[in-house]
């Protein structure tokens, strides 16, 4: 199946990072095996829509809008109930190889609804090799225009888990062809990619969707269930009636040495047809083809013998053959037998005026099996103007002495089965009571179940909480430690330079210091120079005035001096 995968693969992968459920730590779905709890979703919502618009879910018309589909949602799994409704289901699982692979539609045939409800098993818990040989009957019996019965095909074939994780587990339930009666071929592709291409079936509004009935219940089981399989019957060749023997006979007899491929069958349903028809010799239906298992017979009529009242009488031997609610009896005449249920011999030799059983009959019912009406065959043969034909020609005596060599044993039968009747019946009031027992435990069961799997989800729900706290407490303190470290190294590092800014204040201290030495020295030696140059100054300007006075004498030098200016034509003092 590998190569069957949907062109949009993109929009089939599911979103990455949902948190899926916990599967082991529900306990209603521990019965499940392991690859379909595993089982990845890979259907996504817009791939299931494109195949619902292009009709391969539903069947068209009308239909399209009383269902809708849904895609599961992320931690869904195939197995899991609808606990909103338990006992009557508003949604559906299926899986999407059923409408891909095998042509499956919604509604389900009635054939189809008809074989769950007698399985007793979900449609999405069938595996699809199930599906192939359900959808190659379906397609067989139709084109030849034989019964659709699932007794046939349960008969045809057997149900079975092939799960190998042992009695405690169960997955999927399959099928496999019983000895002497495999009539198809097993599917050429491997299914093993299907398990996560599940999805739900919802009905659209109030509408009844069609796995209800009007009243509610249900035609088949909706749900996943550790008893599929095994509350069912298994069907035998004693256990079907006659036309269903005769539509087995003929499909072994047509198939069992040229299986059909299912994969030719559902890929080319028109050329299958054909090819069918043409294997059964043009002919159909179970009139014509019941030449194939008995030539020259084309009725299912069957012989109704009485034992012959009469000296030579055998031993009660009855023999069991299986009962017919369809009966058709001979309009002429019947055969003289005996109780052992062996046909006389019908020779030239035989009574002449016994009359003979009509042709074509090769089955017949002893009168005392339990499908023999004993009131109208005694009203239609032994009291009708027939009776004087089977009694003429016998002794009265022994007429009499056989009468009530019946009744003794009539009595006797109805004395021997009547303690079975009365325990039978005590029997059908404690299986009633049991039943409803039965009922009301399934109900507690069901709510047991639905408050065990809340508390279970309260519980996951709340360990999820704790985790979720203690990731944020881990958080907090790495961050706090984090925190810590750095504002300790932040210390260390603030003291480093505090301690580098002292000595840089001690050093720049003693600089100062060096500084305003060197400053009061230079203020001294300012000082110096200035009164030094004072003197100069001064002993310039006395030598200046001497040399005036003798160069100029009687001039007035006395407004002369080093630290006066000419302003505006006069001498006058410098400014401070």
């Amino acid at each position: 199946m590998a190569e069957n995968q949907p062109e949009n693969q993109e929009a089939m992968v599911p979103a990455a990072g949902v948190a899926r459920m916990p599967h082991e730590l529900s306990p209603i779905y521990r019965w499940v095996s392991r690859d379909v709890l595993g089982a990845p979703l890979i259907l996504s919502q817009a791939y299931l829509d494109e195949l619902k618009l292009s009709g391969v879910i539903i069947g068209g018309g009308d239909l399209e809008g009383r269902y809708r589909v849904e895609a599961a949602r992320p931690g869904d799994r195939v197995c899991y109930l609808n606990l909103d409704h338990p006992t009557v289901p508003n949604w559906l699982w299926v899986n999407e190889v059923m409408f891909t692979e095998f042509g499956v539609r919604v509604p389900f045939t009635d054939f189809q609804q008809r074989l769950l409800n007698r399985a007793s098993v979900a449609p999405s818990q069938l595996h699809p090799n199930a599906w192939s040989a359900i959808r190659c009957f379906e397609l067989v019996t139709d084109s030849l225009r034989l019964p659709q019965d699932p007794e046939i095909l349960l008969y045809l074939f057997t149900l079975f888990s092939p799960n190998t994780e042992g009695k405690t587990k169960k997955g999927y339930m399959s099928v496999r062809p019983g000895k002497h009666r495999k009539i198809f071929g097993l599917c050429e592709d491997s299914f093993h990619d299907f398990k996560g291409r599940f999805f739900k079936i919802f009905p659209v509004g109030k509408r009844c969707p069609f796995w209800l009935s009007l009243e509610g219940q249900g035609r088949f089981p909706p749900y996943w269930s550790w008893d599929a399989g095994m509350d069912y019957v298994p069907a035998t060749y004693k256990s079907l009636t006659v036309d269903q023997k005769d539509t087995a006979d003929i499909l072994v007899k047509l198939f069992s040495e040229r299986n059909l491929k299912p994969k030719t069958v559902l890929c080319n349903p028109s050329e299958a047809r054909e090819a069918i028809v043409d294997m059964a010799g043009k002919e159909v239906t179970l009139e014509h083809l019941r030449r194939l298992i008995r030539p020259g017979s084309s009725q299912s009529v069957l012989a109704v013998s009485v034992p012959a009242p009469g000296p030579s009488r055998a031993p009660i031997e009855p023999q069991p053959i299986p009962a017919d609610d369809n009966v058709a009896f001979p309009e002429e005449g019947f055969e003289q037998r005996r109780w052992c249920g062996k046909r006389p011999a019908d020779d030239a030799t035989a009574d002449p005026k016994r009359p003979r059983v009509s042709e074509g009959t090769n089955r017949e019912f002893c009168s005392m099996d339990r499908s023999f009406d004993a009131s109208g065959f005694i009203a239609s043969n032994l009291l009708g103007p027939r009776a004087q034909d089977v009694l003429k020609d016998y002794d009265p005596m022994e007429s009499i002495r056989w009468a009530e060599w019946a009744s003794l044993r009539s009595a006797t039968i109805m004395k021997s089965i009547e303690p079975r009747l009365m325990a039978a019946d005590q029997w059908e009031g404690r299986c009633v009571k049991l039943d409803g027992d039965l009922k009301a435990l399934n109900l507690q069961r069901i709510e047991a179940e639905k408050e065990k799997l809340a508390a279970e989800q309260a519980r996951v729900k709340a360990e999820g909480d704790l985790k979720s706290l203690s990731g944020k407490l881990e958080v907090l303190e790495k961050e706090t430690t984090e925190e810590a470290e750095h504002r300790k190294n932040r210390e260390s590092e603030l003291e480093g330079e505090i301690q580098d800014l002292r000595k840089s204040v001690s050093d720049e201290k003693a600089r100062v210091d060096k500084a305003e030495a060197s400053l009061a020295e230079l203020e001294k030696s300012q000082d110096e120079v200035i009164r030094m140059a004072e003197d100069s100054v001064m002993a310039t300007e006395r030598a200046l005035k001497d040399q005036i006075s003798l160069l100029l004498p009687g001039f007035d030098v006395s407004q002369l001096g080093a630290f006066k200016a000419i302003v505006d034509g006069k001498i006058v003092d410098l400014p401070e």
